[in-house]
């Protein structure tokens, strides 16, 4: 599979960035929701200063996205010829390197008819809409309850142990609220002293994913209308 693979490589390069061997087991429970705050061996890399929510899968596997990294990208310019995308103040956030040219909403509530097949429960309180019809509903009914993600983060079985136990990342219960925090830009500041999040919200910055690109709107939209044919 292309993100198992892609996934894969994601791994063996932090490992290789923290110059730590992949064997070492891990104290850490991650059978349970987590915040990540990327530890500071990886600097320099294009996960330099992320903090990220990451979530068991009944497969074994993890997902997760970052939760500090906004665009410039308003929802309305990647989505033109939706108008109640226009509703919506923040701007997309990046997710993850994986999938970046496809939009997903975290949201504390799914609404009331979504198909419970489209959506993953990353804890109590917080949902993952990962159906361009759901994503739809939410943008159109509460469109500022929610954080929507270009891309997201995958890993495979034992891979974020692997990482945990390299030193990769600073691990802590998740907490739904980060994913909101109003002021993103000083989440790793905060959470990596064991800060308290600040609330004052800030203007979005332009942040670049792993290969340093930005993310491109018209991917972004014509991935979406790809997904689903607009009456």
């Amino acid at each position: 599979m292309q993100i198992a693979a892609s996934v894969t490589r994601f791994t063996g390069m932090l490992l290789i960035a923290l110059g730590c061997a992949a064997g070492t087991a891990s104290a850490t429970d991650l059978s349970r929701p987590l915040t990540l705050v990327a530890a500071p061996g990886l600097q320099g890399s294009g996960f330099e200063q992320t903090v990220l929510l990451a979530a068991p899968l009944p497969n074994g596997m993890h997902i997760g996205f970052i939760v500090n990294r906004p665009t410039e990208v308003a929802l309305a310019a990647a989505f033109p010829g939706h108008a109640p995308s226009g509703k919506v103040r923040d701007p997309v956030y990046l997710g993850g390197p994986f999938m970046t040219e496809t939009v997903f909403a975290a949201v504390r509530t799914a609404p009331a008819d979504a198909d419970a097949a489209n959506l993953v429960e990353l804890m109590p309180g917080l949902v993952l809409a990962m159906d361009a019809h759901v994503i739809d509903r939410i943008i159109e009914t509460t469109p500022n309850d929610a954080r929507y993600f270009a891309g997201l983060i995958v890993w495979q079985p034992g891979e974020l142990d692997e990482e945990v136990a390299a030193g990769a990342w600073e691990v802590s219960p998740a907490d739904a609220e980060t994913v909101f925090a109003a002021h993103p830009e000083m989440l790793w500041q905060t959470l990596s002293c064991g800060g308290v999040r600040l609330e004052a919200r800030a203007q979005p910055q332009r942040l670049l994913i792993q290969s340093r690109r930005a993310i491109d709107p018209p991917r972004i939209a014509s991935s979406r209308r790809a997904s689903k044919a607009r009456a």
